[in-house]
């Protein structure tokens, strides 16, 4: 049941509804089981020694539990028993600690004596131990208290709310009960700001933080004036944009925090260029790394780990290699994420052994490996084939402390297949079930692809049927390699069906399926199937795309439809997807196979108004069109002319072939 509170001030009443039940006494605290605060002492107690651990210990947090609640003891049997600020002064000093149950249940303690009436501070900290618990509803309880006492909550008062419903993920009632507090006669502080906007982020609300964020630096009728932003407050938003991917709008601020007089520390820096890299900014991440350093403002591992990562992600492999070993010459000791993203660059560039010698080099600089690192050097060996030095490193994790997880497997899987070893693939993913872990979608599709590739068409459909016991979900990219599959190994009219029955269940198709399907079917001789296919495309709301053209030209040049596959030429530059030079050789071969000669020249000559550059099978082209046309032999300057790349000049085809 909603208690109804009616709050009387000089000019107005108000009336707020509270989202919360409360009780008149102390009976709904309870502590967590298995906390013990009984206590006994031989050492003499007095009010001298009271005084001191009161002054000194609590107010720099030099004492342990066990000396607090002998403390606690002497205080409410001694008389006269001590005013409750001092019982205050040791509560808010535990609860620095975090002994928070220990709190609650010396509260319970203290109220079942009689004789003490707590005051605001008394229940503020109850209130901030809690909801630190993550009981929220018993902190909602002892506002209600609050209020039924007469006393005016405050921002300490409210600060601890807004924390514990953004900690249980309720962000929005956080945002209410913000709303809410100048019902109170209330402003929020610094911490009521920074504790929102944190929990705003963190659920990815970004307008919700950056109206809050605004709110404090303009005023607005729940501020009263304006509220500056700390450093803690600029860190927190500009990390929420970054991790949302709002770079550019965290820049904005880093930028007016800069010129509002606040120096960023390293906490906003690395940040914002976490934020860039991955954002694939990395030129201006470098920017701020050599900005904090002219500031005087160290990188840490945390930095390099960001600039690293970001250089890798936008294919600077080398210049991400000498960022490390610059890293390494500052003294900045590389943790497990640094090794891991320069491993996992080294393998995907098929570097295994300078990968395998970086792995050596952390361990003896006692970083240990994680799981990450390892399945990247999987891949590493799996990708140049070296499934033997793969295995033994699969099965060597588990000793070295690290056992392999479903990504493990898959690489290992993914590994087989791609090198033809499809029993291996199918015995290690026996191996995974046996050993309780649950094969994913890319899994199973590796496996079909793998199945698919070696025909063995009878454990395709043994593996469909125990995906659909363990209830897997296809996926485009499953039902790709099932089409394709299907159309590999002559079953052309499944696939088709398949498709059919993927489209009367309305099931949300690619482009990447239709082009596997309409490529099949021109191998296998179905054009006309194909050619409808492709029209019907907008049924789907797709948009061929420059494979699908490139699939339809050369299936339509196989075909010898060859006006169709030049109006797809055409068609394809009015959908602004220009072809490239595999496309244009493509129809070009088709019309020399023709004999039409002038066809060929005039797609020479759109190629070098597109400035596409001819390849080595456009001069072979050229090359026999020289020999079956005496006419281009004796007039070369009839071909057109390339513009050569580091060349100032244009050079034409005739300059190449010498005149017979």
């Amino acid at each position: 049941m909603t208690a109804g509170i009616r709050l009387r001030s000089s000019t107005t009443v108000l009336n707020y509804k509270l989202p919360f039940s409360f009780a008149p006494s102390f009976s709904f605290i309870t502590p967590n089981p298995g906390v013990e605060l009984s206590s006994s002492s031989t050492q003499p107690m007095n009010r001298t020694l009271l005084q001191k651990f009161l002054k000194e210990n609590c107010k720099s947090g030099n004492f342990t539990l066990t000396e607090a609640l002998l403390f606690f003891d002497y205080m409410i049997r001694t008389r006269p028993t001590p005013p409750i600020s001092s019982f205050n002064i040791l509560f808010s000093a535990l609860a620095k600690k975090k002994h928070y149950d220990s709190v609650v249940l010396l509260y319970k303690r203290l109220n079942s004596t009689g004789g003490f009436v707590l005051d605001l501070f008394s229940l503020n900290i109850l209130i901030n131990c809690c909801c630190n618990m993550r009981r929220i509803s018993e902190g909602f309880a002892i506002f209600g208290k609050i209020l039924r006492m007469g006393f005016s909550p405050d921002a300490v008062t409210l600060n601890p709310l807004i924390k514990g419903l953004c900690m249980e993920g309720r962000v929005l009632e956080a945002a209410k009960l913000f709303r809410k507090i100048a019902v109170f006669d209330c402003r929020p502080d610094v911490i009521s700001c920074g504790t929102l906007i944190n929990g705003l982020c963190r659920t990815g609300n970004m307008n919700l933080a950056l109206k809050v964020f605004e709110e404090m630096v303009n005023g607005n009728d729940v501020f009263g004036g304006m509220c500056q932003p700390s450093i803690v407050v600029y860190n927190t938003i500009i990390n929420g944009l970054c991790k949302n991917g709002f770079a550019e709008k965290a820049k904005e601020l880093f930028l007016k925090m800069k010129g509002s007089g606040i120096n960023p520390d390293v906490v906003a820096y690395n940040s914002l260029i976490d934020g860039l890299c991955k954002e694939g900014f990395v030129d201006k991440a470098k920017e701020l790394f050599l900005d904090m350093k002219s500031r005087n403002i160290n990188p840490d591992v945390v930095t390099y780990n960001s600039l690293i990562h970001g250089l890798c992600y936008v294919g600077d492999g080398d210049e991400a290699k000498s960022l490390f070993i610059r890293m390494l010459d500052e003294g900045v000791q590389p943790n497990v994420v640094t090794v891991s993203v320069m491993i996992d660059e080294l393998c995907k560039k098929g570097k295994i052994d300078e990968a395998t010698v970086l792995l050596e080099m952390m361990i003896e600089r006692r970083v240990n490996p994680d799981i990450i690192t390892y399945n990247s050097l999987l891949y590493g060996f799996c990708l140049v084939g070296k499934m033997d030095d793969a295995k033994k490193l699969f099965v060597s994790m588990t000793s070295k402390g690290c056992r392999p997880n479903v990504y493990s497997y898959s690489i290992l899987i993914n590994g087989y297949c791609k090198n033809e070893k499809v029993e291996e693939a199918m015995s290690l993913y026996r191996e995974m079930v046996s050993e309780g872990i649950q094969p994913t979608i890319i899994t199973y599709s590796t496996l079909l692809a793998g199945l698919f590739q070696a025909s063995k068409m009878g454990d395709v459909q043994k593996l469909l049927d125990e995906m659909k016991v363990n209830k897997v979900v296809h996926n485009s990219w499953t039902y790709g390699i099932l089409i394709d599959g299907l159309c590999k190994n002559g079953y052309h009219s499944e696939a088709l069906e398949l498709f059919y029955n993927l489209k009367s269940c309305k099931f949300e198709l690619n482009i990447k399926i239709i082009n596997c399907l309409i490529d099949r079917l021109y191998k296998v001789g179905r054009s006309e199937t194909a050619w409808e296919l492709f029209h019907s495309l907008p049924e789907y709301s797709l948009t061929p795309d420059m494979v699908t053209y490139s699939i339809m030209i050369n299936g339509l040049c196989k075909a010898r439809q060859l006006e169709k596959a030049y109006d797809m030429l055409l068609d394809m530059d009015k959908m602004g997807c220009a072809p490239d030079v595999v496309t244009f050789d493509t129809i070009m071969r088709g019309f020399l196979k023709n004999n039409d000669m002038q066809k060929v020249v005039k797609l020479l000559h759109k190629m070098a108004e597109r400035n596409v550059m001819p390849n080595a099978d456009t001069f072979s082209i050229v090359i026999e069109l020289l020999v079956k046309d005496e006419k281009y032999r004796e007039n070369l300057n009839l071909l057109p002319s390339f513009a050569v790349k580091h060349m100032t000049s244009m050079h034409p085809l005739s300059t190449i072939w010498p005149k017979q």
